[in-house]
């Protein structure tokens, strides 16, 4: 039974070395290994720790008649060069391939953060402001012609490297990546959950494999010198960003 306590101990306990005092007696100095917690004097809450409520539809002058927007794929096409840091909080969700984000999904992704996000230490943040783009539709079994089709509803697109929302405040990791995880599965694009240690990591981690590679035929040889004839079955966009982005 002694020995089964000392070896439970010992799991727990570090000695270190031995220490003689004043009167020759040895004695063994000890430390428990204990996690420094992390500071959070960098957190500023919002006034509003919800994520506000998305409008179906956006303001619009009452004298003027809503536009019929086109497809507009430009919009989602390439990377975000704007919203694509984390400013507000410390995680966020960011996507990986363009998409659309219509009312119905972002409202299931609010009732996620309002069930499952704890006001008191935490706060969540939009990084767009309305849904803007009108899509038109036309009902069933209707002809095709007669002009464009009346508005059915409102999106908001998005480019790869799009941060939708943040999550910030006193917490950790552990706290928020489930509730994150679950947003980023109902998406109907690729997207990810990011941190600020992610993004470095993501950085350094593609500048290694670009110096360290030792394969000369990468996408941008192959493109710039025309390896098999490849340059008739590529676009203007293969060449602006060499397979990176779609």
């Amino acid at each position: 039974m002694t020995t089964l306590l000392i070896k439970r101990c010992i799991s727990v306990i570090s000695l270190h070395t031995l220490k003689t005092d004043c009167l020759g007696c040895v004695l063994s100095s000890a430390s428990f290994k204990l996690k420094v917690p992390p500071n959070y004097d960098h957190v500023q809450y919002p006034e509003k720790r919800r994520p506000r409520i998305i409008n179906k539809v956006p303001w619009l002058d009452p004298s003027n008649r809503p536009p019929k927007h086109t497809k507009m794929l430009d919009m989602m096409r390439g990377p975000e060069l704007v919203h694509h840091r984390l400013q507000y909080g410390d995680y966020g969700v960011q996507v990986i391939k363009g998409g659309r984000l219509t009312h119905e999904l972002v409202e299931r992704i609010r009732m996620i953060l309002v069930r499952q996000m704890d006001e008191r230490n935490m706060f969540a943040v939009w990084r767009f402001n309305s849904l803007w783009q009108s899509v038109t539709r036309k009902g069933k079994g209707v002809r095709m012609g007669g002009g464009k089709g009346s508005i059915n509803h409102y999106c908001m697109p998005v480019r790869a490297e799009r941060l939708i929302l943040e999550v910030g405040g006193e917490c950790e990791a552990p706290e928020v990546l489930p509730m994150l995880r679950e947003i980023v599965r109902i998406l109907p694009f690729q997207a990810r959950v990011i941190s600020h240690e992610s993004v470095q990591y993501r950085k350094e981690k593609e500048a290694w494999e670009e110096e360290n590679n030792i394969n000369p035929f990468t996408f941008k040889h192959c493109a710039d010198n025309n390896i098999l004839g490849c340059q008739k079955h590529l676009n203007r966009y293969d060449f602006k960003w060499y397979n990176k982005y779609q």
